[in-house]
């Protein structure tokens, strides 16, 4: 079992203590609590316990919040705070979260405190990934570093006007100059134009001023590709106190840079991932009710109302929004997803045609699918969605026509890989490569292009979702993508998935299609939203069910042991206040053990999907949804056999 946690909590109200507890525990969050009423009791505990999470009280009497914030802050600044106060206005909680402040909680909005707390320890525990990443990182550098100045520094000596003297035989074999070319000023030419400038001024002022030279700058390797050196020089003087010459060691950090930048990229993926996953589970409530309530409108509107064009361009516009969140989900990695056993050479052969339609006729399609391909683990919708999403790049990219190239083929990622990408284990992988002929990019385009919303594209033609979504599913079902590309050059996507180890049984083939989902079950709908319930509801009740609402956990225990008849389908969503919804199902489930559950939300919370994959036998509705999609799915549920 998993420790409990430790939490310092500064609250002088024993009552709301009490409370706070009970609904960590109650939301399945074990506790430890330490109690501390005074700054004394505060700063004691701060000093000498070790503790994961610090909720604090805004006003206390003798002790302020802000003050609470900046002593813990001080002395534990690793550890989550989170204000937990009825006091705290809008200017207070935005400097709050500014001075270092997790997240902040209303009390009388107390149900946000177990999302809350989950959602700061899950990226606290992030924060220690990534420094343990860096200080590998460092680690691994300073024995690059050792082994460099070891065996293989280019070493050089210069005049104190900056003339090369006698090249030394490590800068000829790197650079490939000769003696000749590289005395006086020739070694210049090795040097990348864009650092020759700021190079020369560095060497002007270290002339000027004697101070030993520390700066970085791109050396052409004699194949001509450049590297990236860190370079140091110190003067020798004279007796007299004169330089005589400049002694230099450059060593090549080309893959610490690589790695840096890397590093960087994902840390800023990640950060932006979790905006987008909280944006898009806000927003798929609201848009539950928008398209809920207008559907219901245009079934009990005239077929000639002047107002069914309005309204179906509303639920359109509904629609689209759906599917915007939808990517937003993808990639932040919070889709619910079911892997099997797949052969990617199947899902490429299968989507074939469609390829050929969606990119047109102006552009050659190559598929180079290699013979006994491993297979991978993964969503088989997710990776034709990919598949989609970076033909339709590609296609974008070749406007006036051109040669798509898709391939698959088994990969060993060895060590000499691994040490140029981060956090890519080594291992046997499955690659698949989707290259183009087109207008290719640059090195900026391609820093951004996984960024959800950032397109080249004129207005209107896409709204820079694509390859997010893309980036999400890569990295949800465990794989990595790399892209390569310069202008004019084309571009080439490259996937690594990890190979399979295991066989999974492919999932049950879909029922046949339902003509009239309708039905007359009893059955009991757990949400904690008004308006999201009453329409729940609504859309059973059409459809000739009995539906009991409650609006919370407490309730739905309450109707589930009082209500007479049978009740067959429990429908409940993820996260409510007091309970989650899997714990309310076990409960419900120890009340009328013959009870199916029907799980829905904006995105699976963890305590329904584990790693994003649902686990076996979970029944699970995204918001939003509509009113067809839950009668077929409620339908589908009451119509399966009972377990056992």
């Amino acid at each position: 079992m998993n420790d409990p946690l430790r939490i310092l909590h500064l609250e002088d109200n024993q009552n709301d203590a009490e409370l706070v507890h009970s609904l960590l525990e109650a939301g399945g969050l074990q506790c430890r609590v330490h109690l501390a009423v005074s700054k004394a009791e505060f700063a004691a505990a701060l000093e000498h316990g070790e503790y994961d999470l610090i909720l604090s009280d805004y006003t206390l009497p003798s002790f302020n919040g802000m003050a609470a914030l900046s002593l813990a802050r001080a002395k534990r600044p690793d550890v989550p705070f989170i204000f937990v106060s009825g006091t705290l206005g809008e200017e207070a909680a935005v400097q709050s979260l500014l001075e270092g402040a997790t997240d902040y909680v209303l009390k009388h909005r107390l149900t946000r405190l177990v999302p809350a707390v989950q959602r700061a320890l899950h990226e606290a525990e992030e924060r220690k990934e990534r420094q343990r990443a860096e200080e590998a990182l460092r680690e691994s550098e300073e024995r690059y570093r050792s082994l460099v100045i070891a065996t293989s520094q280019i070493i050089w000596t210069t005049n104190p006007e900056g003339e090369m003297l006698e090249p030394f035989r490590s800068w000829q074999e790197f650079t490939g100059q000769s003696a000749e070319e590289a005395r006086g000023h020739g070694w210049l030419d090795a040097i990348h134009p864009d650092d020759r400038e700021r190079v020369l001024k560095t060497c002007e002022e270290a002339e000027r001023t004697g101070v030993p030279i520390q700066s970085e700058y791109q050396l052409r390797r004699h194949d001509g590709v450049y590297r990236h050196l860190s370079c140091r020089a110190v003067p020798v003087r004279t007796k007299g106190g004169s330089i005589r010459e400049w002694v230099g060691a450059c060593s090549d950090v080309t893959e610490r840079i690589t790695l840096e930048a890397q590093l960087r990229q994902s840390q800023k993926m990640d950060a932006i991932g979790q905006l987008a996953g909280g944006v898009a589970h806000d927003f798929n409530n609201l848009l539950g009710v928008i398209l809920g309530r207008t559907e219901l409108a245009l079934q009990n509107l005239a077929a000639d109302s002047p107002m069914r064009g309005e309204l179906e361009e509303v639920f359109l516009a509904g629609e689209r929004a759906a599917a915007l969140t939808g990517q937003l989900l993808a990639f932040s990695r919070r889709q619910a997803i079911q892997p099997t056993i797949l052969n990617l050479n199947t899902v490429v052969g299968d989507v074939d045609k469609m390829l050929r339609r969606l990119i047109g006729e102006d552009i050659g399609l190559v598929t180079v699918l290699a013979p006994a391909l491993w297979k991978i683990k993964a969503d088989r919708g997710q990776i034709e969605q990919v598949v989609m999403n970076l033909a339709v790049n590609a296609r974008d990219a070749m406007p006036g026509g051109g040669k798509l190239t898709i391939e698959t083929r088994n990969a060993e990622l060895d060590s000499q890989y691994v040490n140029a990408h981060a956090a890519v284990p080594p291992g046997q992988y499955v690659l698949l490569a989707v290259t183009d002929t087109g207008t290719g990019m640059d090195d900026a385009t391609k820093a951004s292009i996984f960024e959800p919303f950032f397109t080249t594209k004129e207005k209107g033609r896409g709204a820079g979702l694509g390859l997010a979504t893309v980036y999400g599913i890569v990295k949800q079902s465990g794989g990595h993508i790399w892209v390569y590309s310069e202008p004019g050059q084309g571009t080439t996507f490259k996937i690594y998935f990890p190979r399979a180890e295991d066989a999974l049984a492919a999932p049950a083939p879909a029922r046949a299609a339902v003509s009239a989902p309708r039905g007359t079950e009893t059955i009991l709908v757990a949400e904690d939203e008004e308006a999201i319930r009453t329409l729940t509801c609504e859309f059973l009740q059409l459809s000739g069910y009995a539906a009991l609402g409650a609006a919370s956990p407490a309730e739905a225990l309450l109707l589930a042991e009082r209500h007479e008849g049978r009740i067959p389908l429990l429908v409940t969503d993820v996260v409510m206040p007091g309970m989650s919804g899997r714990d309310l199902a076990k409960r419900v489930k120890q009340l009328r053990p013959e009870i199916k559950i029907l799980f829905v939300s904006g995105y699976p919370d963890q305590a329904i999907v584990r790693h994003g994959v649902l686990d076996g036998g979970i029944s699970f509705l995204p918001k939003p949804f509509s009113r067809y999609d839950l009668l077929r799915t409620v339908r589908d549920i009451l119509d399966r056999p009972a377990e056992g």
